[in-house]
């Protein structure tokens, strides 16, 4: 016998609901279980590695701190620009105000807080924030993007002989061939750019209802923007990069091999990736520190014990980063009343 419709609907409703009700008790229990594994694969590598002596130059840490910061103006630009095209005109101040309180949110499990912060910052301003919250996905999503493919194109440059030893043997090729990854994923990025650009465009243009008169250049995104913002956000992990390496220096009697630098960039990147795509680990914590530790240990001038006090400290810069430019961002609020905010 078929069930009325109400029946029916109440019965979808009471799993969905529960399921709404429990999720973020489960989301908190997997986090604490995924952190639990990383800090003990941390203690025992501690326990495991030979015993050195260790400082800490804290001036080190304040370029390190900067240069986190300014890593994230190109996505704020980029940001803007994505907003501009969508029709949709915040200022200078008040993109930059949004972005980085917003950035705050990637500290609640799932990191949607983000969006949602961003996208109602804008709203005092008169910005769509349903736009502000989408653009600011798609941002979010280029740069990490950006990150990840700067890591796979420098794995067979920086990968250390004993990690290639551990791994299979058919992709020994892409050792030999260490060229060869760069330039497909070169290849895969700028092919796949006009593909999101068009899919993006669409999806925004169905969010928000259709302005009058507005300009039809100025509501659409290019891949050429796309491609823009790639290689920006691209310039964002090259200072992130030189902040995990002032803070090397921070914990380095000597001075530190620039020539390390790509293991630098393919280290932050590729870890940074991997905290956002756990979306369970509030701002990637442990699943970065992890990333972190496994790359940089088996560095000849680095080791274990430096690699987890790396890790630990570039978290806790980089944090106090945030804290110290949002809270200030926060309570200066952009002005109003006909004096623009824009650069």
């Amino acid at each position: 016998m078929d069930l009325p419709a109400n029946a029916a609907a109440a019965a979808t409703t009471v799993p969905t609901s529960r399921l709404r009700r429990w999720w973020p008790l489960i989301k908190w229990s997997v986090f604490a279980v995924m952190l639990y594994f990383v800090g003990c694969r941390g203690y025992r590598l501690w326990e495991s590695s030979p015993e050195i002596k260790l400082h800490i130059d804290v001036p080190w840490l304040i370029p390190a701190a900067l240069l986190y910061l300014i890593g994230w103006l190109p996505s704020v630009w980029f940001w803007r620009e994505l907003l501009h095209r969508m029709d949709q005109h915040p200022g200078l101040y008040e993109s930059i105000r949004a972005y980085f309180v917003g950035h705050l949110g990637k500290y609640v499990p799932g990191k949607a807080l983000v969006l949602v912060i961003r996208g109602a910052m804008l709203k005092e301003g008169g910005t769509s924030p349903v736009l502000g919250g989408l653009t600011a996905a798609y941002e979010t999503l280029v740069s990490m993007a950006a990150g990840a493919s700067i890591a796979v194109a420098l794995a067979p440059l920086v990968i250390p002989t004993g990690l290639w030893e551990r791994l299979p043997a058919g992709m020994q090729f892409l050792r030999q061939q260490s060229l060869l990854v760069p330039l497909v994923v070169a290849f895969v990025t700028i092919a796949s750019t006009p593909i999101s650009a068009m899919l993006f465009t669409r999806i925004g243009r169905k969010a928000v209802p259709p302005v009058e008169n507005a300009s039809p250049a100025r509501t659409g995104i290019s891949a050429r923007l796309v491609l823009h913002g790639v290689l920006i956000t691209s310039a964002g992990w090259v200072c992130h990069a030189l902040s995990l390496g002032c803070t090397l220096q921070s914990v380095s009697e000597s001075a530190v091999e620039w020539n390390q630098f790509p293991v630098w960039l393919a280290t932050v990147s590729l870890s940074t990736f991997s905290g956002f795509v756990v979306m369970v680990a509030p701002g990637g914590l442990g699943v970065r520190e992890w990333v972190l530790v496994e790359i940089l240990k088996d560095q000849s001038t680095i080791g274990v014990e430096k690699a987890i006090v790396v890790a630990g400290l570039l978290r806790l810069v980089w944090f106090v980063a945030e804290l110290a430019v949002a809270g200030p961002l926060y309570i200066i609020k952009p002005r109003r009343h006909g004096i623009t905010t824009d650069a």
